[in-house]
């Protein structure tokens, strides 16, 4: 999250039409190809920018801001959430964005100030999972900016969005900027970053307040397909509340509120998704291996699974089934997977091991109760062009020289905005943060750094397999194996069995009384629900920190 916050009387605001020349570079056919007009953002990012941003809003705004539901995480509390704000006679409802655990964020109307001029009407809302509740009781948490929202022609530097990222986690507010560096290093599309300084005034309680530093992210959408894809017209989709890629089934339906498209899908694009998830989940390794390259861009995916592997990225697709973005190009029909929320990546993401386990992180399989990675990696071929790939972004993307003159950039702008917001929260008298992901401390990145490219070296050389994740919970006890929930018509679940300690021939004799079971099942039930059955017995269950299962 970046922020630079001025305090503009909303009076003195300029036309948003005059915000930023390039605004609508991106929206206009060009006029003279000898000089193409920059693209959306073109000079907005970078590690040393620093952008200050200033909102302004009603108190009636700042209250209806606030989450209306908040669903809990793991073991953070559930308040404090504010009563439903209902619209005045004749207003629409006001719209919210539903979290990954049912947490309602609603959308709410602001001014935004920066380069000395105003937008008078923005729309603003909090974001984040375990983010947000860990920032739910002060001032600063992370934020959208929908810029056109009450005016399709506002732009900030052509954008039509900005995230503000609060970095709660990450006491050096840079691992999301240097990992998606090394992504982008690596030939992955991922978000553009910047910093910034965010001020905030809401009359008769905050005056101009200095909310703190954040990273200014760029956000996933037409003006960054265009820019990485040449065609934006695809379904963009950003799955929550799923493990990896669940079939839930042929009915789209089931798959709008977990698979989160940006807009209705058509019946073609509906069912290029369900066919690419049933392949994943249902085919024959014949049948996969065969047609997996109709559906999925394969050496782009070895190198988003690369990068990810590098950097330590545990909270990602590979692990938690989030945090990323599928794309379905218009054009070839495949899919192609776009990084998202890499806060937690470089040893900051003790779930899933400790420093020393996320330093050593198997570049082979830095996955757990990945399908789709599973069954690519089976294939020979697949997995000597990743080891290729592997090396290839170590040398061009993860570089100690290269990555090393990143950290240096980014310390140099961020240490004195991190100071000049540690005073401000202590004036508020508000709590810091955890310091870290869930109270742990994370490590220092040059040292992670050069321990990690001494794993992938000793990985590629051949003298060591690395750590494959394994889900710890929260960061206490030894690390547990992936959890084996009983599925529905079992008599017992592996983890029962172990938990009894059965001997193999009870064993034995429990798999014949489920096969009796099982028929019993199938001349009880009618087709559709022994289809639904078999649904809820195929999907993985559970997830991490109260993941509900899709519904």
């Amino acid at each position: 999250m970046k922020y630079l916050l001025y305090s503009v009387a909303v009076a003195l605001a300029v036309p948003a039409a005059l915000w930023e020349p390039v605004a609508r570079a991106a929206d206009e056919p060009q006029k003279d190809d000898k000089k193409p007009k920059p693209a959306a953002g073109a000079d907005v990012f970078g590690h040393e920018k620093v952008w200050q941003l200033h909102f302004e809003m009603t108190a009636a705004e700042y209250a209806a801001m606030q989450p209306t539901a908040l669903g809990g995480f793991g073991g953070f509390p559930k308040g404090p959430a504010q009563p439903k704000v209902e619209p005045k006679p004749g207003e629409p409802a006001r719209e919210t964005h539903r979290g990954a655990f049912d947490t309602q964020f609603p959308w709410a109307e602001a001014s935004l100030t920066a380069d000395g001029k105003t937008i008078a009407k923005v729309g603003l809302r909090y974001k984040g999972n375990s983010t947000y509740f860990s920032t739910m009781r002060g001032l600063k948490r992370s934020m959208k900016v929908d810029l056109d929202r009450f005016d399709d022609a506002a732009r900030f530097h052509g954008l039509k969005s900005l995230n503000l990222h609060c970095g709660v986690m990450d006491p050096a507010k840079s691992r999301e900027a240097l990992a998606y560096a090394v992504y982008r290093a690596a030939g992955v599309p991922a978000p553009r970053t910047a910093f910034a300084e965010v001020t905030l005034t809401v009359p008769g309680k905050y005056d101009k307040e200095f909310v703190g530093v954040y990273t200014l992210t760029e956000s996933v959408d037409k003006n960054f397909l265009k820019l990485h894809y040449k065609d934006n017209d695809g379904l963009l989709m950003k799955p929550e509340r799923v493990r990896s890629l669940e079939f839930l089934g042929n009915d789209w339906a089931r798959y709008k509120d977990n698979y989160q498209p940006k807009r209705d899908a058509t019946k073609e694009e509906s069912d290029r998704v369900i066919a690419f998830i049933r392949l994943v989940n249902q085919s024959t390794e014949a049948e996969f291996h065969k047609q997996v390259a109709d559906y999925l861009d394969v050496d782009a995916f070895l190198r988003y699974m690369a990068a990810t592997a590098v950097v330590s990225n545990l909270d990602s697709f590979f692990t938690n089934g989030h945090n990323y973005c599928l794309y379905l190009h218009p054009q070839t029909k495949k899919f192609h997977f776009i990084p998202w929320d890499t806060d937690l990546s470089l040893g900051n993401f003790n779930i899933f091991g400790s420093v020393d386990e996320q330093a050593d992180l198997s570049v082979t399989k830095p996955y757990q109760m990945c399908r789709l990675a599973d069954r690519i990696m089976a294939s020979k071929a697949h997995a000597e062009k990743y080891k290729k790939i592997v090396a290839e972004v170590t040398k061009t993307a993860f570089n100690k020289e290269k990555v090393f003159a990143d950290i240096a950039a980014l310390e140099k702008t961020a240490k004195p905005l991190i100071e000049k917001e540690r005073k401000a929260v202590q004036a508020r008298r508000e709590f810091a943060g955890p310091g870290g992901a869930f109270g742990a401390t994370p490590p220092d990145l040059r040292a992670f750094v050069e321990k990690r490219l001494a794993s992938i070296a000793a990985q590629l050389d051949g003298k060591s397999t690395g750590y494959a994740p394994v889900m710890r919970g929260f960061g206490f006890g030894p690390p547990q194996p992936a959890p084996q929930p009983q599925r529905p018509g079992d008599v017992f679940g592996a983890q029962a069995q172990d938990q009894l300690r059965l001997t193999p021939e009870q064993k034995r004799k429990l798999a014949e009384l489920q096969k009796q079971v099982d028929k019993e099942l199938e001349d009880l039930l009618t087709a559709e629900q022994r289809e639904q059955l078999k649904r809820m017995r195929s999907a993985p269950g559970g997830g991490m920190g109260g993941f509900p299962f899709p519904k």
